[in-house]
């Protein structure tokens, strides 16, 4: 619609050539702002990732030191946990790549949303039950349920992320 305006303003002989040049950059402005509000939404789901990464690699630091510091252990579950509530609210339609935007997100995300949303629903129920455990100060059960976690984060990777 935005095109067939522009063209219709284009043709009219009446307007002068700064309304044209305003309407055309008006027009190329329309254009570029879905491309710049999926960017940041791109952005901000890269930036999630990163921090969970962040908060696993804190978790498997402290669980192989030789006495985990509990503040920083339930610091790190409680991160991944509430990022993980946050996951599938970082893949809506139109930010994959047929937005012709860089990212690493696979299409087969949106063409099997349940499988998806069922990897992405245990991660949240795993994640959850880190946290109950992270105080518990039972290394062994904890180094389980993170190994859980980073099977889930590889199940995954494998399926919806090009690598």
């Amino acid at each position: 619609m935005m095109l067939t305006i522009c063209k219709n303003v284009l043709t009219t002989s009446r307007i002068k050539p700064l309304k044209i040049k305003t309407v055309a950059l008006t027009a190329l402005l329309f254009l570029q702002l879905p491309a710049y509000a999926q960017q940041e939404v791109i952005d901000a789901r890269q930036e999630g990732f990163k921090d969970m990464g962040a908060a696993m690699k804190t978790l498997r630091d402290e669980l192989k030191s030789g006495k985990p510091d509990s503040t920083a252990v339930t610091s790190a579950a409680t991160e991944l946990s509430v990022l993980a509530e946050k996951l599938p609210t970082w893949f809506p339609a139109g930010s994959g790549p047929e937005s012709g935007l860089e990212t690493d997100a696979r299409a087969y995300i949106w063409e099997n949303k349940e499988k998806f949303d069922a990897i992405s629903n245990e991660l949240i129920v795993e994640s959850k039950a880190l946290v109950s455990l992270a105080s518990s100060g039972d290394k062994s059960a904890l180094q389980k349920k993170l190994g859980t976690l980073r099977d889930n984060c590889s199940s995954c990777h494998d399926s919806f992320r090009v690598d």
